[in-house]
């Protein structure tokens, strides 16, 4: 048995005829057959309305949309509701106030703080951990104990008796002078026999 409620009419009023493949058109939404599916095949209402497509300049997502319709209003719509990324806030250092990039963002894996790469280091950007750090070891350090005061003289006092030694032993061994020529002798004897030999 015969289904004849398969296919639809051409709405174009001169046409009626029965399709069982309609194609529906992009402006009117109405169903025309394959002669009079083009919009001025079938003198569209809607024909001075043409459809456009806007690029979303954030997710590049194509958005369609009719000439009658306002472009701004269109991409507002859409980036409240269908954009999937929304522009990320803008960041920068606390210490710096540079603006913090992908290439120049750091993240300090002891507070979680993102700063530039000038401030990475703890001690730069006062990471809230250094001080409990500081405090740790300021605990494992054991008192200094006093020192006892040694009998043992210093490297300087071990100079200065040396010299005053050096001292002592050329006071005890003057020259010896001769009492004609003035020449140095270091016993006495020595220069008895000199005086005996040139100057007697």
């Amino acid at each position: 048995m015969l289904d004849y409620n398969i296919g639809k009419r051409c709405q174009y009023s001169i046409c009626r005829q029965k399709d069982f493949l309609p194609y529906s058109c992009s402006l009117c939404n109405n169903e025309f057959c394959k002669e009079h599916r083009t919009p001025e095949a079938h003198e569209c209402t809607k024909l001075s309305i043409k459809k456009q497509v806007l690029k979303c300049p954030i997710c590049e997502k194509g958005i369609s949309y009719t000439s009658d319709q306002n472009e701004n209003m269109i991409w507002e719509e859409h980036f409240q509701k269908d954009c999937p990324q929304q522009p990320k806030e803008k960041k920068f250092c606390p210490i710096c106030k540079n603006k913090l990039t992908d290439l120049n963002r750091v993240q300090c894996k002891d507070c979680g703080m993102e700063i530039c790469l000038k401030h990475r280091q703890r001690e730069d950007h006062r990471c809230p951990t250094l001080k409990k750090i500081e405090d740790q070891q300021n605990q494992n350090i054991p008192q200094p104990q006093i020192q006892q005061v040694s009998n043992e003289p210093s490297f300087q006092q071990l100079l200065d008796q040396q010299k005053l030694k050096q001292q002592q032993i050329q006071k005890q061994y003057q020259p010896e002078l001769c009492p004609v020529c003035g020449m140095n002798f270091p016993y006495i004897m020595q220069v008895i026999r000199h005086v005996e030999m040139h100057h007697s």
